[in-house]
């Protein structure tokens, strides 16, 4: 068979690591698999850029920012990506981001509501359900359960818009537009995020989740004392790490870790990785902007008495589960998913309660680290395994074909 995905982006970052994984699985079983991509570069061999640079520019400032209106742009690209798949006629497609600047969503919905390809989506975040944002949790706004418009998140979340609030019209879209997609299965990387989207417009359609997986090879429990002279650690300090891919100033992520690093004793440290553009931090906390690898990330993941977390918006948290892999436990808020994928390995406190945080903390320190180790590394590996939860994709696969098959079985031609 051959199937189709379409991503922002492609072999870089979760989603497009996510695409490629799943088309070297569909690859090994004799299938073919191609992605479409709008972002970046990639050396994937069956990727189709359908979005060029300066396309992506004037997505991003005319549609986006300007107009408020993120997904109706890219129209040369999309265009491309309808052709592409009238000559290949792929047996299915795959959906991920479509919130890139890089795609015309109601372009390819209208196109795709006029053919049988069975359409699987595997929705990573919130933008799907909601009129612009990726996440409403941390803002505290449910509007998207009836009707978007004078957006709390603006600028916040997602594309910044800079005029016009175009979100009860998306919202309306998109409710529109993926209504008429003959088969379409939702899948979702957490059960926080199932039960959210079973609150949306797409409560009607099968949603099925699928914990995202943690490759056991890459992340491991590795003693190197040559970390603390390489990253200007102090040895003598338990330390106590964060991870995420940026740290930005008005973030709650950011403020939370700033107030625990006030109330923190002197014999731990707060090591934070990840862009931060930020000013100074405080003496107990310490910055690594880069780390190159999962072996050097390993490393780190393993100096520390505890992973603390400090997001209240992570529709799963794989930073969680490669700790844990490492045989550190988590301090996570009991938030979204955080508190699903840590599970018994680690604690859940209050979201934004940096006393209960340290608490959790002091408790790891008393009780010992290794104490939690091994229930750590034997939950990501049950739970996060990639051969088991990356094989439950081609279930769900196989359910879309056979719904499709069995909508169109009295037609005697294929449509495209």
């Amino acid at each position: 068979m051959k199937f189709l995905q379409i991503n922002t982006v492609c072999g870089q970052g979760s989603t497009g690591s996510i695409a490629v994984e799943i088309a070297e699985y569909l690859k090994e079983r004799g299938h073919e698999c191609y992605i479409a991509y709008g972002q970046g570069t990639t050396s994937f061999p069956q990727a189709l850029k359908i979005s060029t640079k300066a396309e992506n520019k004037v997505h991003a400032f005319l549609f986006s920012r300007f107009l408020g209106l993120q997904g109706y742009g890219s129209f040369l690209g999309t265009i491309k990506l309808i052709n592409w798949i009238k000559r290949e006629k792929p047996d299915l497609i795959h959906i991920h981001n479509l919130h890139g600047n890089y795609v015309s969503f109601p372009m390819l919905f209208k196109y795709l509501a006029k053919t049988n390809i069975p359409v699987v989506w595997t929705i990573h975040d919130c933008w799907a359900i909601t009129g612009k944002c990726t996440h409403f949790t941390a803002a505290g706004c449910y509007k998207w359960q009836q009707k978007c418009g004078d957006c709390p998140q603006l600028f916040t979340s997602g594309a910044a818009n800079w005029f016009f609030d175009n979100t009860a019209k998306m919202l309306r879209d998109k409710k529109r537009l993926f209504a008429q997609l003959p088969t379409l299965l939702i899948v979702t990387c957490s059960d926080w995020l199932k039960s959210e989207v079973l609150k949306s417009h797409l409560k009607n359609r099968y949603v099925q989740r699928i914990h995202n997986w943690i490759d056991a090879n890459k992340f491991s429990p590795t003693d190197d004392p040559s970390i603390y002279g390489k990253y200007g650690l102090d040895s003598s300090k338990k330390i106590l790490i964060s991870v995420s891919a940026n740290w930005e100033p008005q973030s709650s992520r950011l403020k939370d870790a700033l107030e625990f690093a006030k109330i923190l004793p002197e014999e731990y440290r707060l090591v934070i990785v990840g862009k931060y553009n930020g000013g100074q931090l405080p003496s107990n906390t310490h910055h690594i902007s880069y780390v190159k690898g999962t072996e050097e990330l390993s490393k780190l993941y393993s100096a520390a008495l505890a992973f603390v977390g400090f997001s209240v918006e992570d529709t799963f948290g794989k930073v969680y589960a490669e700790s844990m892999l490492c045989g550190t436990p988590c301090v996570v808020f009991n938030s979204t998913a955080c508190p699903e994928v840590v599970g018994d390995c680690g604690y859940a406190v209050a979201p934004h309660d940096v006393v209960g945080m340290l608490n959790a903390v002091k408790e790891i320190d008393r009780r010992g680290k290794f104490s939690y180790s091994d229930r750590c590394i034997e939950r990501v590996k049950t739970q996060f395994d990639y051969d088991t939860n990356i094989g439950q994709y081609f279930e769900v696969y196989t359910k879309a074909l056979e719904e499709a098959r069995a909508l169109y079985s009295n037609e005697t031609t294929i449509q495209y």
